[in-house]
């Protein structure tokens, strides 16, 4: 029987899709025999499936913060979870608990929010880089826009959340960015529904007072499109991040690491912290043409080594060390020829690398 789920010794996903009961589950898992098993954030149906799970199983549970700079979603939950009384629980269960998140910044704010998780000792892992596809270039999408090799693409991207900004950008761009020969593509992710490209080319437009929008070309997606991500970082000029709230900030080390110069919104969120030396600014709503070029040109002379930064600390060889190390040290010691006996395997290194790059 093909198995159901991704564990190493590993992982655990959301498993929301599953129709099998939260008994069925458990017993697959029991059959898997996991070494380890990674949880999520504070997914309700995890925890429901813990609790018919064995006492003692070593469970890694990824936890993230989306920052303080912001009233949304201060710290991930699924509907419903009210995290202190989630973590006291999972800790309740009789499982070996490991926590870990992605930079320091995140370990204050969870340890802020949930007192109870100062307990507990968090490991550190950063997202790693995507590899870059092959085959892709920088004419894939600009020669799908008509655009010439003069014109002066700017990107943006992200979920059409509040705190992601994105709207703000695009009415910015409408009322201050007149230039015929520089346009705005906008990766987006609907937040609710199923919004399409017209109805929110319409509000950005009525946000604005204008008329048309042409300049402006709305991708509507989905997560997980790494081809077309790619073309996107290439075919950009100058990347545009005005998220107040992340846990990492994949679209801003994305881009850094591809060597595209970055203005980023300064927040006290992990987008502030994972690179050194990065262009920060107060907002976009008030940047007048003149201010921006002059950032821009700040951000073309800071790039190179900002993405040298990037691909040197955060690249899938370097981070799958990283969390390798992070579980080997949390092993028991007479687990640990297991362990090192999964590590060498193919097929689970192959699932670790799954789990870096999310």
């Amino acid at each position: 029987m093909e198995k159901q789920w991704e564990i190493l010794a590993l992982e655990f996903d959301q498993c929301v899709q599953d129709s099998r009961s939260d008994e069925e589950i458990a017993a697959g898992i029991v059959r898997e025999s996991p070494l380890w098993l990674r949880i999520s954030n504070f997914f309700q149906r995890h925890l429901s499936v813990l609790r018919h799970l064995p006492p003692g199983q070593l469970i890694l549970w990824k936890i993230e913060h989306w920052g303080n700079s912001t009233t949304f979603d201060r710290v991930p939950a699924s509907p419903d979870a009210i995290p202190g009384a989630y973590t006291k629980e999972l800790l309740d269960l009789g499982h070996r608990i490991h926590p870990y998140t992605f930079t320091e910044r995140n370990v204050s704010l969870l340890h802020e929010d949930i007192p109870l998780l100062g307990e507990l000792d968090f490991g550190i892992v950063p997202v790693a880089q995507k590899v870059p596809v092959e085959g892709v270039s920088r004419a894939t999408i600009r020669d799908r826009l008509n655009l010439d090799a003069a014109d002066t693409l700017l990107g943006v991207g992200g979920m059409l959340h509040p705190a992601k900004g994105i709207d703000e950008i695009a009415v910015w761009f409408l009322r201050n960015v007149p230039d015929p020969r520089t346009h705005l593509l906008c990766c987006v992710i609907p937040f609710e529904g199923d919004e399409t490209e017209e109805m929110v080319r319409q509000r950005w437009e009525r946000a604005a007072g204008v008329d048309s929008s042409d300049r402006i070309h709305i991708h509507v997606g989905k997560y997980r499109q790494w081809e077309w991500m790619c073309s996107f970082y290439q075919a950009i000029d100058v990347m545009l991040v005005n998220s107040v709230s992340d846990s990492w900030g994949r679209m801003l080390s994305e881009a850094l690491g591809f060597g595209v110069p970055t203005l980023a919104r300064r927040a006290e969120c992990a987008t502030n912290d994972i690179v050194p030396d990065l262009l920060l600014v107060d907002g976009f709503a008030d940047l007048s043409q003149e201010q921006f070029h002059t950032l821009v040109d700040d951000a073309r002379e800071r790039a190179p080594g900002i993405a040298q930064y990037v691909n040197t600390h955060y690249s899938v060889p370097v981070v799958e060390k990283k969390f390798l190390e992070m579980l080997r040290v949390r092993t028991p010691s007479e687990e640990l020829a297991e362990f090192d006996r999964l590590a060498a395997d193919p097929h689970s290194r192959r699932l670790v690398q799954s789990m870096i790059d999310r």
